[in-house]
C-alpha cells in the first residue's frame, strides 16, 4: 500500500497529489509515510502545500518536531492561515516559538508586515504605547 501512495504521489499532477496528502490520515503505514509527506512541505504549490498543512491531522500526529515546525513557518511565511494547522495548540513547543519570534523580528527589521497568525505562537503583541 505504502509503495502504491508513494507513486500515486510521484506520478500524479498537483490535483492528485493534493488528494493523495489529504487521504494520508486514512491510509495504514502512517510512519511510512512521514517522508513523503515532510517532502511534500517544500513544495511551492499553494494546493499541494495547503493539502498537507490545513485541516490534516497528519503532520500533527506524525511528523518530527523539526519538520513540524518547519511546515508552521513556511505557513506564516507563505500567508497560510495557520489556524488550520491541526493540533497546532497540542505542538508548540518553546523552540517553535523561538522560530516564530525570529521570523517576526525578521520581518520588523525588513519593513514587512507580521501576519496575524503569528498571534496564535507569540500571544498578542501590545499595541503602539502599551507596555
Amino acid at each position: 500500500m505504502v509503495d502504491l501512495v508513494r507513486e500515486c504521489y510521484a506520478r500524479g499532477d498537483n490535483r492528485e497529489r493534493s488528494a493523495v496528502l489529504r487521504a494520508l490520515p486514512f491510509l495504514p503505514g502512517g510512519a511510512e509515510l512521514v517522508p513523503l509527506a515532510v517532502e511534500s512541505c517544500r513544495s511551492s504549490v499553494d494546493t499541494v502545500f495547503g493539502a498537507i498543512c490545513c485541516d490534516n491531522p497528519f503532520p500533527a500526529d506524525h511528523f518530527p518536531e523539526g519538520s513540524f515546525c518547519q511546515m508552521v513557518i513556511k505557513a506564516l511565511f507563505t500567508g497560510t492561515p495557520v489556524a488550520r494547522i491541526v493540533g497546532l495548540r497540542g505542538r508548540t513547543t518553546p523552540e517553535l516559538v523561538r522560530m516564530a519570534g525570529d521570523f517576526a523580528s525578521e520581518r520588523r527589521a525588513a519593513g514587512r508586515a507580521i501576519p496575524d497568525d503569528l498571534q496564535l505562537l507569540l500571544g498578542p503583541t501590545p499595541s503602539r504605547g502599551e507596555t
